[in-house]
């Protein structure tokens, strides 16, 4: 028996160094490890989208923010880690914009969708407006909850080193790769999506949610809202079911957004505010 406890000691001194020595693959590592587990079992479930697989669905959407908690403890920044996580008392003007800015941005390429379509200034492939709000609620869920790790542990740890553009590039590498098991299991979005347009779109939201993390100060809360809020009203706008026209708006509407918060507030803070890069008056812990 002390023989295991020496080496389970060993182990954990070890992954704890790793995680020090190392905090964005041990969190990377964590995340996938967690996500996938989860995932391959429901790809083993007899249907994937049952009880027991949406459970494990579920689960595995969990992998960055369990992952965020994992490393913080081992590598002693939680205290940081769970400030971020509840900072929620900011500017009710990043709570417009998570929310506003995610639907007034769809609506619109839903409206240049229909011009490029057919010449006309039409809305008509929106949803009941009454389906929006329960929209949101599962873009919370499937989606908003990924945001502790992302944004909360990686894209705060990562502008420790680098600009705020460099580090939501590595984030979105790490974002779009922890979703590579998501395209080859059945009833999932991504299964009915195309890899390199995911993978752009993946960047430019990076970008986007990076430039709204740093601006209100290093708010999880407000990501959350954010990341909720697009998926949502992503699928509320019905925009990505007419085609691959549909997807090429989607895809240049978001990269021109992108750049243009790059190109206003700078590669170095992504915030509104030149002095903040998600701890205003603190480092990053």
């Amino acid at each position: 028996t002390s023989d295991h406890r020496s080496l389970g000691e060993q182990l954990m001194s070890r992954i704890s160094t790793f995680a020090r020595r190392y905090p964005i693959p041990a969190y990377a590592a964590t995340a996938y490890t967690f996500s996938w587990v989860a995932w391959g079992l429901q790809y083993l479930q007899p249907d994937p989208m049952g009880p027991v697989g949406t459970l494990l669905f579920l689960i595995g959407g969990l992998g960055p923010l369990v992952a965020g908690v994992i490393v913080a403890l081992l590598v002693g920044s939680f205290d940081g880690f769970r400030d971020r996580l509840f900072r929620w008392r900011v500017s009710p003007v990043w709570y417009v914009v998570s929310i506003g800015g995610p639907l007034v941005g769809l609506v619109t390429l839903v409206a240049i969708d229909s011009v490029l379509s057919d010449g006309q200034f039409r809305l008509t492939g929106l949803h009941p407006l009454t389906t929006l709000p329960g929209a949101i609620l599962i873009g919370l869920v499937l989606g908003g909850l990924e945001e502790p790790g992302w944004r909360g542990f990686a894209q705060a740890r990562l502008q420790k080193r680098h600009n705020a553009l460099v580090a939501s590039g590595i984030v979105a590498v790490m974002w779009v790769v922890w979703h590579l098991p998501l395209f080859v299991l059945p009833g999932t979005s991504q299964s009915e999506f195309s890899f390199v347009p995911f993978a752009v779109m993946g960047l430019t939201l990076a970008i986007i949610f990076a430039w709204l993390f740093n601006s209100a100060g290093g708010s999880v809360p407000v990501v959350v809202l954010a990341h909720g809020a697009f998926n949502g009203a992503l699928g509320w706008s019905g925009l990505l079911e007419t085609g691959n026209q549909s997807l090429a708006v989607l895809i240049v509407g978001l990269g021109l957004i992108s750049v243009a918060l790059v190109f206003v507030s700078g590669p170095s803070t992504l915030s509104t505010d030149p002095e903040s890069r998600s701890e205003p008056s603190n480092p990053v812990r």
